[in-house]
């Protein structure tokens, strides 16, 4: 073979790298707007880039900046084999079932829930920006780095097949997308060092529309004054939390609370007391609520508590739980002033099929109102009293 056939051969190689690439990008974009929001767009650019099907690397991590403590990355999701063995099971599931891209992708979503090892160890990883680790690199050097570093993080990265990109937004890198081949060892190429940038660069503006769509959702979703979820919002969360009871065979549980004579602060020490009081209820009822519980803000100065899986049973020692947390102690006015207030609740528990949005929060609302006309300051169970 001549060298310009060899040339020839070389350029036809390349150009047809390069088509895949330019798939793998199309591809990648088009699941990207269709999951908007920040977990499903760092498993579509996962995706892309290993599993045989995109850019076809071993392992692919993402790691964004701690927005608490800027001298720190937080590894925020990882898609890969997490040994030899299951890296063989893959790779042949692969061939075998020639899956696409968007199938893969939505397989590893139902995984979210139950991450594999991989994704375990780097979500428990954080990365000091100032180490030495080719994520660290990436982010400080605002370039691709490859078997630039020393630092492995305890040998959760290959250094020797590694790559490290950062993740530019439009203000600011948010993070690095960092990938590498630890069960094969190939190395990656110059081609795959420029997809793998295109790549991180789609992945820095997907997480910037990801950031934005979730802050308008949250927005949407959220009542200005105190940050809790707002009656819609409550109500969407009741007709999922009774549709997930229903299939489970379980109860779902309601609290309704209101704050007792709240007009009366509202007159006595103004509007803007009774503001701080709201936003002081609702700061207490985030800290007190415990797993798979969730605090709304109804309306007023009304509250809920939306309580899954939870029985008639166990109901009022949650709902005394509640009264106590908001009057037992008084809440802070500005830096001088204190101020107390009581609750009563009002608790209701419907196992399905009965159970129905509307029926849940009208036995809740009766024991509320029975609540505050026997005396306030108590909690009624619906049914009981």
């Amino acid at each position: 073979m001549s060298e310009q056939d060899r040339r020839l051969s070389q350029l036809e190689r390349e150009n047809d790298a390069l088509r895949r690439a330019v798939r793998t990008l199309h591809q990648i974009a088009n699941l990207v707007r269709e999951s908007p929001s920040l977990e499903p767009t760092c498993y579509a650019l996962l995706t892309g880039v290993t599993a045989g099907v995109g850019l076809g690397l071993n392992r692919a991590m993402l790691f964004l900046m701690d927005e608490s403590d800027r001298r720190l990355l937080r590894g925020v999701a990882a898609v890969g084999p997490a040994d030899a063995g299951e890296a063989d099971r893959v790779w042949k599931a692969i061939e075998s079932d020639a899956p696409d891209l968007q199938t893969l992708y939505e397989a590893g979503l139902r995984f979210r829930d139950n991450p594999g090892t991989l994704d375990r160890s780097v979500r428990d990883t954080e990365v000091a920006i100032g180490g030495d680790s080719p994520i660290a690199l990436a982010l400080r050097r605002a370039r691709l780095v490859h078997r630039e570093a020393s630092d492995d993080l305890d040998g959760l990265l290959h250094l020797p097949t590694c790559a490290a990109a950062p993740l530019r937004g439009r203000h600011r890198i948010q993070g690095v997308l960092y990938a590498d081949n630890r069960f094969t060892g190939r190395q990656i190429d110059p081609l795959s060092e420029l997809v793998f940038s295109l790549i991180a660069d789609q992945a820095g503006r997907a997480i910037d529309h990801a950031y934005e769509f979730e802050r308008l959702a949250h927005a949407a979703r959220t009542d200005a004054l105190t940050g809790l979820g707002h009656h819609g919002a409550m109500m969407a969360a009741v007709h999922v939390a009774l549709a997930d009871a229903s299939n489970a065979g379980q109860a779902v549980g309601l609290a309704m609370i209101d704050l007792d004579d709240f007009k009366q602060v509202n007159d006595r020490h103004g509007h803007l007391a009774g503001d701080a009081l709201l936003a002081g209820v609702a700061s207490r009822l985030r800290s007190e609520v415990r797993a798979g519980e969730t605090a709304f803000r109804y309306g007023g100065e009304e509250f809920a508590v939306l309580l899954p899986a939870v029985g008639p049973a166990a109901l009022r020692p949650i709902g005394e739980r509640l009264r106590r947390a908001i009057g037992d102690r008084p809440f802070p006015l500005g830096t001088e002033r204190t101020l107390g207030v009581t609750c009563s609740v009002g608790l209701a528990s419907l196992d399905p099929p009965a159970a129905e949005p509307a029926k849940l929060i009208e036995a809740a609302d009766q024991a509320l109102l029975q609540a505050k006309a026997a005396g306030k300051n108590r909690v009624v169970l619906a049914g009981a009293g």
